[in-house]
């Protein structure tokens, strides 16, 4: 019998946060689901902890060679059974009434083959939980909105005939959230977004967001693959593509020890041009603050009389 949901999970060395993800999906009040976890060729115990659960909806699949996440969701895909597909990182959990309110929803919308994604949580270090900024859909053009906010694949519920067309592109291994869904939306299949915050986004210190020092360069490498690309060029607002663009030469000029003065003064100023406003309120003051500190004489002026403030 197909079950209603089929949630993939892939996974690589996480057997520090795997179990909390696994256990966010039992006690799930809806239960007519199988989890997909594609083991990505981890080093540690992940599969040992995996393996632990003895609950038949539980499916391993483990690559030999480490694939990455596009590839192994990818691969979740395919192994499917469920009418509607959804996501979940290894790092994050759900609510315990996801799947319910995803249900309830697609019963009162006579389950269309559409995207469907929730609202979420953010959960910091100390474990404490804000709210995830996701503007309301319908009042936005969809390709400004899934540049401008991101769309994480575990907040998507999607129908499985959408992705017998549009998959996770193994070219875009970062921001292919973004890739995806602005995909899908080229693809005209419909969207719809459910207000209701189901889901947690962990802030992991090992993750790709909090623990990667090359996070800047990148992105702004993918960026430039998913823009580049002939079905969406037409498609995206100029705007959010600059702001973006922007936010990665400002990044860049946050890591000044990498770079020499003109260097970080070139990426300042393309930085400016790109996104005049700056990425955000802090963005163009601490681009100069940076430059001030890195220019010949006049930086090492500045530190001496802040020195000397400081002194004072």
């Amino acid at each position: 019998m197909q079950p209603k949901f089929s949630i993939i999970l892939p996974v690589y060395n996480r057997e520090k946060t795997i179990q909390r993800a696994l256990d966010s999906l039992l006690t799930q009040t809806f239960s007519d689901f199988e989890i997909i976890v594609i083991n990505d060729a981890s080093t540690d115990n992940t599969v040992v902890v995996v393996q632990q659960n003895q609950d038949e909806r539980i499916k391993l699949i483990q690559n030999k060679n480490n694939l990455e996440r596009c590839v192994s969701r990818n691969i979740g895909i395919q192994n499917a059974k469920g009418q509607y597909i959804c996501f979940l990182d290894s790092d994050d959990y759900h609510l315990p009434t996801h799947l319910e309110i995803l249900n309830d929803q697609l019963i009162k919308d006579d389950h269309p083959k559409s995207f469907y994604f929730t609202n979420a949580w953010n959960q910091n270090f100390e474990g404490e939980l804000s709210e995830r900024i996701c503007p309301t859909f319908i009042n936005f053009n969809p390709y400004f909105y899934f540049l401008t906010y991101t769309v994480n694949p575990q907040r998507w519920c999607v129908h499985s005939e959408i992705f017998k067309q549009v998959q996770f592109d193994p070219n875009v291994i970062i921001c292919e959230d973004m890739d995806t869904s602005l995909r899908i939306a080229q693809a005209g299949f419909q969207i719809k977004q459910i207000e209701i915050r189901s889901t947690v986004y962990v802030a992991y210190e090992e993750s790709f967001t909090y623990g990667d020092p090359k996070k800047a360069e990148k992105e702004f490498k993918y960026l430039s693959i998913i823009f580049s690309k002939d079905i969406l060029k037409k498609h995206l607002p100029r705007k959010a593509k600059n702001k973006l663009i922007s936010m990665c030469y400002y990044n860049f000029t946050l890591h000044q020890e990498r770079y020499r003065f003109f260097q970080l003064l070139r990426f300042a100023i393309l930085a400016f041009l790109y996104y005049p406003k700056g990425y955000n309120h802090n963005a163009n003051k601490t681009m100069f603050v940076i430059i001030l500190y890195k220019t010949p004489i006049l930086g090492s002026l500045v530190k001496w009389t802040i020195q000397k403030i400081k002194g004072n």
